[in-house]
């Protein structure tokens, strides 16, 4: 902690090294021509300039404290709402009995890309705006071979984004939402980017 005697030299110093400053000793040179009434008027700016200064930052921080939250609170509805429709997509798989995982060995032969952009397109988005950053393999048995693929989409509404990925898990090729990662854009348009962590299952064989 500094003391009081450390505070009192840098402030001595401070004084001595301002007053050398010929720049300043021009504006107190001009202070001192200034008659009382004179002074009165500009302490009284100064103090205005001063109180809409503080307004100003005030106001600016309260706005960017509420564009954050307002920012926090979308992307929290976003995921729940994603999430509730997962759950349900995923319940009704399970009443459903006797539907395939996949239409054949012709869907397992596309590209997943392919695939993704078909029902990116659905969704109302244009093909050139996803891009795989990572494929690797994930578990394999006798029967599917799973792919753990991380999906970049680009400049999409809210909207375009639910769609999208209610479309890969209730899709004809068994595709399942592991992680979500949401990025508003910094224009302000209300257009995200996201990256979708997925498990892709291609069928090997017939059980």
């Amino acid at each position: 902690m500094v003391n009081r005697a450390k505070l009192s030299e840098w402030f001595t110093t401070g004084s001595e090294w301002l007053n050398e400053q010929q720049w300043y000793q021009q504006i107190w040179g001009k202070w001192d021509e200034l008659d009382p009434q004179s002074k009165t008027y500009v302490k009284f700016a100064l103090a205005i300039l001063a109180g809409i200064s503080v307004l100003f930052m005030m106001f600016s921080s309260v706005w960017k404290v509420h564009s954050l939250k307002a920012e926090l609170e979308e992307k929290i509805n976003l995921v729940s709402f994603i999430q509730s429709s997962n759950d349900e997509i995923r319940s009704l798989k399970e009443t459903t009995p006797g539907i395939p995982p996949s239409s054949g060995k012709d869907d397992a032969a596309d590209p997943w890309l392919s695939y993704f952009e078909t029902v990116a397109t659905a969704a109302g988005i244009e093909a050139g705006s996803l891009k795989i950053q990572s494929e690797k393999s994930g578990q394999t048995n006798d029967y599917s071979k799973e792919s753990l693929i991380e999906l970049d989409v680009k400049h999409i509404n809210i909207r375009q984004l639910v769609h999208v990925v209610t479309g890969l898990e209730s899709g004809r090729r068994p595709v399942k939402l592991r992680n979500l990662q949401v990025k508003a854009q910094d224009d302000l348009t209300g257009y995200l980017d996201a990256t979708l962590a997925l498990s892709s299952f291609s069928l090997i064989q017939s059980p």
